[in-house]
Order: C-alpha cells, then sequence, then structure tokens
C-alpha cells in the first residue's frame, strides 16, 4: 500500500503530475483517510488527484465504485458533478480520481454558522438529477454493505454487535427498550426500498462545493464517495442532507445533563431558526425537479434512521454515550414516533 511520501513518485509515474511541480515544492499531498487510506494530491493550478487504497477485504467496494463511476461518466445530467475515475488498479484496491482543484466539503460552509441556501438549492436539483437516472445495470453492493444498517438495530446482526463498542452497545441497549421506536424500524425495513438510483451516504463530507470553469465562487456542487452508491430509497439520501444540518444543531447545544437536553437549546451556538431556510430551500429544489420523489414523511423518517447511525458512530471507542449522542437518539425516537410533527417543529415543512 501507498505511503505518503510515495504519492508524487506515483502520480509523476502515471504522467499526472509534471516533475517541476514537485521540484518546485507546488505539489501538495494531504491524508484524508478514513474507512479506506485516502490522499489528496493538488497543485496551484491543476485539478485535485484523490488517491484512494482499500485495507484487506476492500477491494469489493473500491471495484464498485469504480464502476458506478464509469456509469455515471455517460450520464449528461449529472457532468460536473462527480468525480472523474482516472484509474482504477483491481489488484492492488487502488483508485485514482480527479476532482477540480480548490474544492471544499460542505462543512466550511457551516463552521462560522453560516447556512447558505444557494448551494442547498443546488444540491437539491443535483440529486434529483442522480434519482431521475435509471438505476438499470448498476451492480449490487459488496456483500456485507448496507447503507441502511439502522433499520437492523433492533435486532442486531451479530457481526455489528462485535464490533460495537461498550459506548455503542449502551446506545442501542437504549433504542431496543422502546417499543414504539423499534416497531417503526421494523416497518420502515419490511417496507423495502424504492428501487431508485442512490447515492448512499450523502454526509456534508461527501458533498464538495467547487467553482465553475473560469469562476471564483463556489458554487457548484461535486458528490465524491460513491462507495455505497446503487438500487436503494431517494428518501435516505435527502433524509441524510436533512439529518447533517440537525446533527450541527444538536452537536452545537451545550447539552450538560443527558435526561434534559432540550433545558439548554436557547444556548445553541448554530441555532436551529438559523438553518431552516436552508434546508427548506433544498427540499423545495429537490421537490420542483423531482415532484415523484418521497414524500415528506418517509424522509423525515429515515433522516431519523441517519442520525440514529451517526449516534452509534459517534458512540464507537467510548466506554458509556455522551450526553449529545443520547440526545441524537432521543430526537430520532421523537421523530419516528410522529414525523409530520417533527416537519413542521424542526424544518418548518408540511406535506
Amino acid at each position: 500500500m501507498l505511503e505518503q511520501p510515495d504519492i508524487a513518485h506515483y502520480l509523476l509515474s502515471l504522467g499526472l503530475v509534471k516533475p517541476r511541480a514537485v521540484l518546485e515544492e507546488d505539489l501538495t499531498v494531504v491524508d484524508a483517510s478514513r474507512r479506506n487510506c485516502v490522499f489528496l494530491a493538488s497543485t496551484t493550478a491543476g485539478p485535485t488527484y484523490v488517491v484512494k487504497q482499500a485495507g484487506p477485504g476492500g477491494a469489493g467496494t473500491l471495484a464498485h465504485e469504480a464502476a458506478v463511476l464509469r456509469a455515471l461518466a455517460g450520464a449528461p445530467e449529472l457532468a460536473g458533478q462527480v468525480p472523474t475515475l482516472v484509474r482504477h488498479e483491481a489488484e492492488a484496491a487502488r483508485l485514482v480520481l480527479s476532482t477540480p482543484g480548490g474544492a471544499r466539503d460542505w462543512s466550511h460552509h457551516h463552521e462560522a454558522g453560516r447556512f447558505p441556501r444557494v448551494p442547498a438549492r443546488t444540491l437539491g436539483r443535483v440529486l434529483a438529477a442522480l434519482h431521475r437516472l435509471p438505476a438499470d445495470g448498476f451492480e449490487e453492493l459488496p456483500p456485507g454493505l448496507d447503507p441502511m444498517w439502522g433499520l437492523t438495530l433492533p435486532e442486531p446482526r451479530h457481526e455489528l454487535l462485535l464490533d460495537l463498542s461498550a459506548g455503542a452497545q449502551d446506545l442501542v441497549a437504549r433504542l431496543q427498550a422502546s417499543r414504539a421506536v423499534c416497531d417503526r424500524l421494523d416497518a420502515l425495513r419490511e417496507a423495502g426500498s424504492d428501487g431508485a438510483l442512490v447515492h448512499g451516504d450523502l454526509r456534508w463530507d461527501n458533498c464538495l462545493a467547487v467553482a465553475a470553469s473560469g469562476a471564483r465562487r463556489r458554487t457548484r456542487v461535486l458528490l465524491v464517495d460513491w462507495e455505497l452508491a446503487g438500487r436503494g430509497a431517494p428518501a435516505f439520501d435527502v433524509g441524510t442532507v436533512l439529518a447533517e444540518y440537525l446533527l450541527a444543531w444538536v452537536g452545537s447545544i451545550p447539552i450538560v445533563e443527558p435526561g434534559d437536553p432540550g433545558r439548554l437549546v436557547s444556548r445553541a451556538r448554530h441555532p436551529l431558526r438559523r438553518m431552516q431556510p436552508a434546508m427548506r430551500a433544498f427540499w423545495s429544489a429537490y421537490r420542483l425537479a423531482s415532484p415523484r420523489g418521497p414524500a415528506l414523511r418517509r424522509t423525515i423518517e429515515l433522516a431519523a434512521v441517519r442520525l440514529l447511525q451517526s449516534a452509534v458512530e459517534r458512540s464507537q471507542g467510548l466506554a458509556a454515550p455522551s450526553a449529545h449522542v443520547v440526545a441524537l437518539v432521543q430526537l430520532a425516537g421523537n421523530m419516528l414516533r410522529d414525523p409530520d410533527d417533527a416537519a413542521l417543529s424542526l424544518i418548518g415543512l408540511r406535506e
């Protein structure tokens, strides 16, 4: 597996960067690893190259992503909205992708408490274009991958339980104590997916703001990390975007006592009222471009599922769940119990 010092030589060997960029120290290589080993290599004026490598057992996910990107390259509706597949080395479990230079993930929009509507509308339109594409011909996800694994939390797979820390197991036990929430998750699982083409992991980390050719402002959206793309529920994609706003809101509340998370809501660093215009702009743009898209009620329910997954992920490695992840479970439970009220009170939307 390539290490960070190897990336410059590797890209030189492929003819993707010029020796002058290396000699003049214009090439910057950043480690952006999460689930996979990922390096971002960029120059002042050129594109950013993404070198993505999978660990043992992960070659299938990268092969799947490569197949998805090849198929999407022929979709004019998504031109400029997905990375370019430069190279796929199956034996080495390695991908090389190209993205526009100067891209920033969506968290940069919001670090200073700004939640702009224009990028939200753009994302809504891009997501609607993706969901309108035919899903025929796209490969099934590799075994063991399930974007909506939160639906199994009432009766988790044995493999999932083995991977959970003590804090995450505690959180799952809290969720399982609510019969109403478990019944709703079971019903959503039995309802299945809609069979549309979906991204499967639309967190802000995977939404990049990029500038159009010749422009300086980042007004376009690039969707990255297509490992979980395939047939699925469009409402989960849409719900994931809305859940990201709610995660930012809950994370900004100075919660001290898990039993009373609402006591300090008024002191949230990122108040919900400041986010609601962007959430409504995203939803309106999506529905305008996809009038036959998922119902608001189902979208709110699957946004709750995404919150549950985030809560479990954030409690991994902890001996006990933090006050904030407990609050996420409580919020998700309220959304599942009454999605219509949640849509109105959290986002300001009515079906």
